[in-house]
């Protein structure tokens, strides 16, 4: 499967906070986001196209989910680990959210 001009861009926009806060390197940041956008897209059987034109509410939940599978993802593993995760998946919530909503506003 590959990625989806709206996938890059989510994916463009909050990696950075990852590797700025939480010091993953630009492809852990990648791969981490990469594989909850993939598995939350697959469990909810839908399109980042389709989240688009969705309500605000199918949308937000969308996001909620991806960020608490980067939580989970980030952690397990004991390298990224550190006091500022919460702080940090704040500002990736954020940053997903704005991104979702302002791309389902243009529609």
């Amino acid at each position: 499967m590959s990625l989806s001009e709206m996938q890059i861009k989510l994916i463009q926009a909050s990696k950075s906070i990852l590797v700025q806060n939480l010091h993953l390197t630009n492809e852990d940041a990648i791969s981490v986001i990469s594989i909850a956008i993939k598995s939350e897209l697959h469990t909810r059987k839908t399109t980042l196209e389709l989240l688009d034109i969705s309500s605000l509410s199918e949308r937000t939940s969308f996001v909620r989910a991806v960020v608490k599978n980067v939580q989970d993802q980030i952690m397990k593993n004991p390298e990224w680990r550190s006091n500022q995760v919460d702080r940090s998946i704040e500002k990736f919530y954020q940053t997903l959210h704005e991104i979702m909503h302002l791309d389902g506003q243009e529609t």
